[in-house]
């Protein structure tokens, strides 16, 4: 029989006691900001200002977040950036797909098209503002849900066809022709 070869004993990399003290700084000076701002949010309206601070609440409170919320109508704004948020995102992911799929396959709109949309987004949206502000306020669609919502699917749509023209053109056709004749439609 053979003699097994000990184990190799493996060696242990030592961190450098600066570099884990730079880190330790780095993180609390990161952290701190975050917690103190937790902190105060649950603190009571006179243990704000105190000397010296109050690190702990004795009696921690939600009373400044059912105001935040209720009071200052905090929930309304929060659903009302959910309905905009989510219907110009699937706008755009929607409208964003159809338009590449056609400039893909089928070279909709010449060699340049693809371009000319891309290049949408070379112009600021400030330099738009003012036009935009008007001819939202002629037509009625001024300081309204559907207003935003196509405000932010227009200035997204660009970059959401682009992403998906390159995807397009990277997929085979030979896999769309494999679907056709396994019955897609």
């Amino acid at each position: 029989m053979a003699a097994v070869a000990p184990a190799r004993r493996r060696k242990r990399r030592s961190v450098p006691i600066g570099r884990m003290l730079l880190l330790g700084f780095f993180l609390v000076f990161v952290l701190w900001p975050l917690y103190w701002m937790f902190n105060t949010s649950i603190k009571p309206s006179d243990d704000y200002l105190t000397v010296p601070p109050v690190w702990f609440p004795a009696e921690p409170t939600l009373v400044h977040y059912k105001a935040a919320l209720f009071a200052y109508r905090g929930l309304d704004g929060l659903i009302n950036s959910l309905i905009i948020s989510l219907s110009a995102t699937v706008l755009s992911a929607l409208l964003g797909t159809l338009m590449a799929y056609s400039l893909a396959r089928y070279n909709t709109g010449g060699q340049h098209l693809s371009f000319w949309v891309l290049s949408q987004r070379f112009l600021p949206p400030i330099g738009i503002v003012l036009p935009v502000f008007l001819i939202y306020r002629g037509v009625g669609l001024y300081d309204t849900h559907i207003g935003l919502i196509i405000a932010y699917t227009v200035f997204t749509l660009p970059v959401s066809v682009w992403m998906m023209f390159a995807y397009f053109r990277g997929m085979p056709k030979s896999m769309e022709e494999a679907a056709l004749v396994d019955g897609c439609t």
